[in-house]
């Protein structure tokens, strides 16, 4: 606990970014609890993208954005209809990699608040470290996605991928 606490005072410092390990922020984000699951349909749709770009993976995250963004004000609304800017996204850090200038907004638990998708595209493309920033505008907000939230929203035939995605993704990642 103390290491949190230390991490967390760093960000005291002005615009200080700090990189940690990929694997840590999506553990971190998602507890033992799967608090953030949207990273992992995220991942999902990645995934997708490079295997067969099946309609029904992009229909589901689209779904699901749409959901997200209605039910939280501090969502830009943009976010709503964003699938050609994954699609961009994913090309670019395909291309370049995890660009520093666009750190992973995190609150003050170390999870995303910003930067969800950017963060399933560095899992996926195994990018080892992402940048990550706490500014006091995300200090508060702790937005949930969890299972509970996918099946209280009508997505409850993606448990099990979601499930199975996460199990899959830490194997990979502790070889």
């Amino acid at each position: 606990m103390k290491k949190d606490s230390e991490l967390v005072a760093l960000f005291s410092v002005p615009d200080i970014i700090v990189h940690v390990p990929t694997i840590w922020l999506l553990n971190n984000c998602m507890r033992d609890d799967f608090y953030n699951a949207h990273i992992i349909m995220k991942y999902i749709t990645v995934e997708n993208y490079f295997n067969g770009d099946s309609r029904m993976w992009w229909d589901i995250y689209n779904d699901m954005q749409f959901k997200r963004v209605s039910q939280k004000p501090f969502i830009d609304k943009s976010m709503a209809d964003h699938e050609e800017a994954f699609r961009k996204l994913i090309e670019n850090m395909k291309e370049n990699g995890f660009d520093d200038n666009y750190p992973i907004m995190v609150n003050k638990y170390l999870r995303s608040v910003d930067g969800s998708h950017r963060l399933a595209v560095a899992l996926y493309l195994k990018i080892p470290y992402v940048p990550i920033k706490c500014v006091k505008e995300v200090y508060d907000i702790d937005p949930e996605y969890s299972l509970k939230w996918f099946l209280e929203n009508g997505f409850e035939n993606q448990e099990e991928a979601i499930v199975k995605t996460y199990k899959k993704i830490n194997s990979e990642w502790n070889k």
